[in-house]
């Protein structure tokens, strides 16, 4: 006889392959600030006696070349003075153009360049190898790390714990802890001032 024909399977009779588990995605923990991954420099501010180039788009006869005063200010055809003194580059070229924009321009465009850097100088003083006053590099900014290595970096007798810092905004000396600061990473981003007088303090015995 025969055999009857297999009765087929329904698809809610068929076993459930096992659930796979969700991919997890591993994540690299985030930077910190240390030796091997120092936080970025800030931008360069302009101080007194920079010389920057001003050029405004399709008006040459505004284009000027100018150093900024004592108070970091600027004289600018047809809108006069203009403080810049303490920004960046690209601030002093928006407060530009803020100032051509009251009345004066419809829609300036402001390109402004440094064309020459102030001669500015530090000091270090104490427990150094080469003790001395040093200029900053042209354009550029000087942290804690780096005028301790110019001064020939510490003696046999330093102690990073105690350094003093003068600066002539301040009424009382800076105590900075150079150590601390070099294990942090740190050291690489504090920034020395023109003026500063950097003393390095003796360990005792």
């Amino acid at each position: 006889m025969p055999s009857d024909p297999p009765t087929p399977l329904s698809a809610h009779a068929l076993p459930r392959p096992p659930a796979l588990p969700r991919p997890s995605f591993f994540r690299w923990p985030p930077l910190r600030p240390g030796p091997d991954h120092p936080r970025p420099r800030p931008p360069r501010r302009t101080p007194p006696w920079d010389s920057i180039s001003i050029e405004v788009f399709q008006e040459p006869e505004l284009s000027a070349l100018v150093t900024l005063d004592q108070d970091g200010a600027i004289n600018l055809p047809l809108v006069g003075q203009v403080s810049v003194g303490g920004l960046t580059i690209a601030e002093a070229s928006q407060a530009i153009t803020a100032k051509y924009k009251q009345g004066y321009l419809v829609n300036p465009s402001v390109r402004t360049l440094i064309k020459a850097y102030a001669k500015r100088r530090f000091t270090v003083l104490g427990a150094v190898n080469k003790a001395g006053s040093f200029y900053f590099p042209d354009g550029e900014t000087v942290s804690l790390q780096q005028a301790i290595g110019m001064a020939g970096g510490y003696s046999r007798v330093a102690s990073p714990s105690k350094i003093r810092i003068k600066r002539n905004a301040l009424s009382e000396p800076l105590k900075v802890d150079g150590k601390k600061l070099a294990k942090s990473g740190e050291a690489a981003t504090f920034l020395i001032q023109p003026g500063d007088i950097i003393e390095v303090g003796e360990s005792l015995f």
